[in-house]
């Protein structure tokens, strides 16, 4: 596929519409409103722990740190082999502990409370969070979608929708750049699109016969066959 220079703006207004007539297909409502009900600073170790593995296996990693946790400022100088022990299920143990106490050191260095994040100028927290290694614009995006923003974070599975589909194509990050300003809806289109990716717009074998974007889809007039 040749590299677009802009987004398909006409798809994305396409896509947006097959996602709100059919949002009720996942249940986006209730992941928005339990995610905005945590203190951003479990969000962010959270989204350190989801980085390259599943949400199940986060979720028992995180788990496992409120267990041993009261308050996460305790990481920072908790002992980091006993932190590594207690995240292993999500992998990557040393880096992910070291991220997550990098991440909370800088933090607090800036936030004397940390719920002050969500006061903070869209723009100014977006590049304060990327500035801290291990946080990287998708992981910035997630933080700050459910700490209140409206952020459109472009993960594998949304990245290979918009390729497919033929709206943009490039890395995560230039489809970020692409994409993102021209999505309205942009907590529930990243919530649908990633689900959308895991149940059918795999990486190997997608369900382009179930597929809700088949007919704005490029992926499907050139790869599908039908069985």
């Amino acid at each position: 596929m040749p590299a677009r220079v802009k987004a398909d703006l006409e798809k994305i207004k396409e896509l947006e519409r097959i996602i709100s007539e059919n949002k009720t297909k996942y249940p986006i409502e209730k992941i928005i409103e339990d995610g905005r009900k945590e203190k951003v600073i479990d969000i962010v170790v959270k989204t350190i722990l989801s980085q390259n593995t599943s949400d199940k296996l986060r979720d028992i990693a995180f788990s496992n740190i409120k267990r041993n946790f009261k308050d996460m400022k305790d990481i920072i100088k908790a002992d980091s082999k006993k932190i590594e022990k207690l995240i292993r299920v999500c992998g990557l143990p040393k880096i992910k502990t070291k991220r997550m106490k990098t991440a909370l050191k800088e933090i607090l260095r800036r936030f004397e409370d940390p719920e002050k994040m969500k006061e903070e100028e869209e723009e100014k927290l977006f590049s304060f969070l990327c500035s801290i290694k291990g946080i990287g614009p998708k992981s910035a995006s997630v933080i700050m979608a459910f700490a209140g923003f409206d952020t459109f974070p472009v993960d594998t599975h949304i990245s290979r929708i918009i390729r497919r589909i033929g709206i943009a194509n490039g890395s995560r990050e230039k489809i970020f750049q692409m994409v993102s300003p021209h999505i309205k809806n942009k907590i529930v289109a990243h919530i649908f699109l990633i689900n959308h990716g895991r149940n059918i717009c795999k990486a190997k074998n997608p369900k382009c016969e179930e597929c809700l974007f088949q007919k704005i889809c490029e992926y499907r007039k050139t790869h599908y066959k039908k069985k």
